[in-house]
Parts: C-alpha cells; sequence; structure tokens
C-alpha cells in the first residue's frame, strides 16, 4: 500500500509517497509561497504533491492522502488557520483534499504528524511515551503513546509550543506571553537577537542588516565563538528545557524527539538543553527520559503525514 504525504508548514512545504514500512519511494519541497490567496497556495500544494506522485513511479495506485498542517484547527470539520500562514483562515483542507485527489484523506497538526512518523520509524521507535517536538519557524509538538496519537479534547494533544515558560516573556502570536515558541523558535530567537543589537551588545551579528539574521546566521557565529550567539542559543535550550521537563513530569514522558531547523545547531543546542534538563527532571521514574535527534531529517513530515492514515497503529497495511 502506498500513501501520499503531504507537509504543510510556514516556511516550507513537502510531499512524498510512502509506503506502508515507511520507505519513502519519492520527497519534493520548496518554500512556502508568501502569497495572500489562499487558492494560490493550495494550488502550489497539489501541484507540488502531483509531482511527488509522478516522481514515485508507482506500479500501483496510492490508496490514501495525509496531510500536516499547522494550526490551530478546526479537526472535525478540516478547517486550518495557521498562525504562520496568513493566507489561510478556516481553510477547508480536508474537503478539498477529498476533491482533489478522490480518495481517502486524514489531516492533522504538522507537528503531531512528526512525532507520529518520528515514533513509529525513526528516533521514537521503541519508546511508550512519546514527545516529537519541531523546533523551526514556530514550535510544535505531538505526543504518541503505545504507538498510537494521543489527540487530547479538542485534538490538539502534545501542542507544546504554548506552554508558558517565563511569567514576563514575549508576547506570542496566540495572544498570550512567555510562551515556549515565543522565546525559543527560530523566529523568536533572531528577534531576540535583533534586540540586543539595537542595545549596543557587541557582536559580530551587529555587521548584518538586521533583516539578515536568523537562526542559521546566529548558529554560524556561535561556532566562530561570538560571546552573544552563544548566549542566545544557550538561553534558548534553557527555555526548552523547562518545556520539557513540565511535560515530562505530568505525562511520564521515556522519549522526547527533537526536530526542525534550530536542531542543526547540532551540540550548541543540545548540550545546555539536557544538562538542564537533568537537573529540572529528578523524579525517579524519569531517570530513563532520553532526549534524542530526530532521525528522518527534513522528511519526517512527510513520513508522519502518511502514517496519519495507518489504521492499527502499527502498519498502512
Amino acid at each position: 500500500m502506498h500513501v501520499l504525504g503531504i507537509d504543510i508548514g510556514g516556511t516550507k512545504i513537502a510531499a512524498g509517497v510512502v509506503s506502508s514500512s515507511g520507505e519513502l519511494l519519492s520527497f519534493l519541497n520548496q518554500p512556502t509561497p508568501t502569497v495572500h490567496n489562499s487558492e494560490q497556495l493550495y494550488e502550489a500544494i497539489v501541484a507540488l504533491a502531483n509531482n511527488a506522485i509522478v516522481n514515485a513511479q508507482l506500479t500501483q495506485p496510492i490508496m490514501a492522502v495525509g496531510a500536516g498542517c499547522g494550526g490551530p484547527m478546526l479537526f472535525e470539520k478540516g478547517l486550518f488557520s495557521p498562525f504562520l500562514i496568513p493566507a489561510w483562515r478556516d481553510f477547508p483542507l480536508l474537503a478539498r483534499l477529498k476533491e482533489s485527489f478522490g480518495m481517502r484523506v486524514q489531516v492533522d497538526n504538522d507537528a503531531k504528524a512528526f512525532a507520529l512518523g518520528e515514533t513509529l520509524f525513526g528516533a521514537g521507535r521503541g519508546g511508550n511515551c512519546v514527545l516529537g517536538m519541531v523546533v523551526s519557524t514556530g514550535i510544535g509538538g505531538g505526543l504518541v503513546v503505545n504507538g498510537r496519537l494521543f489527540d487530547g479534547a479538542n485534538r490538539n494533544g502534545g501542542h507544546i509550543g504554548h506552554t508558558p515558560v517565563f511569567t514576563k516573556g514575549p508576547r506570542c502570536h496566540c495572544g498570550s506571553r512567555g510562551c515556549l515558541t515565543a522565546y525559543a523558535s527560530g523566529t523568536a530567537l533572531a528577534e531576540r537577537a535583533r534586540r540586543a543589537i539595537r542595545r549596543g551588545l557587541k557582536s559580530s551579528l551587529s555587521q548584518l542588516p538586521l533583516l539578515e539574521i536568523t537562526g542559521a546566521r546566529i548558529n554560524e557565529a556561535a561556532l566562530r565563538g561570538d560571546t552573544l550567539s552563544l548566549k542566545l542559543i544557550r538561553d534558548t535550550a534553557f527555555a526548552l528545557a523547562r518545556g520539557i521537563s513540565s511535560a515530562a513530569v505530568i505525562l511520564d514522558l521515556d522519549r522526547v524527539v527533537l526536530g526542525g531547523g534550530l536542531t542543526l545547531m547540532g551540540d550548541l543546542l543540545f548540550e545546555p538543553l539536557i544538562i538542564e534538563l537533568e537537573r529540572r527532571t529528578r523524579l525517579s521514574f524519569l531517570e530513563k527520559l532520553e532526549v534524542r535527534r530526530a532521525a528522518l531529517g527534513e522528511k519526517a513530515g512527510v513520513i508522519g503525514a502518511a502514517a496519519l492514515c495507518l489504521q492499527t497503529g502499527v502498519n498502512l497495511d
């Protein structure tokens, strides 16, 4: 059985064909079009998906379509209003995909899809209670318990990005203050760097136009020993540890899988994160808690989106 997976994010969109064993038979991605027209964005997604089907060179037809997209969403109606995609407000993604492809469709939050894909086929495999986190333009999460997504009352279970980690932190686009995503996402990291430069703090980043300061540039500067960049990344790691430790205690996690663009910082991010997490998780039942880097890379969202079509939580058959 082959499933089409579609991953829709604020930075990029991706599509691919996935087998029942999690093998990726084709994969395409591109930057998310910066358009204000909802139909233009949807047409770009469908075109990318159709090209992924062609590239897979299948001898058997696609049997289902799974799509992960940023939220918020009204799950039962399949309506999406992603914070980071202004062109879509109550966009009927479920209905439109059924109309375009004429087959069974499953839609869910993109971070939940990531968590499911990594649990079934990646770094979360073998975990009993797995929190998957995407640390990128924003921060999203999903919870997988015994191989099945935990949805919660409104199908938003595991949405750790809006956990408050600082009482007087920056305002979040959700309307609250001090959310993890408002402090530790790639967008927030870059904004904290810009504010520091405006205040006159010394850094090699000050040589860049403010709008060119990104997470990647901060990482490059940190690798060269830039003091401000190292501190910004360390503070990001501490914020992530705060959010993860809260979730770990409440949910009795045994595995956390981190993916997304900021995790490309590697040990600069992970070493202070793990040290701070160990300091905060002192309860005996958390002694076996593991933090792992995502194994599926940029393809995790597509594989996870396809895995949304699972009928048993174990395979796609």
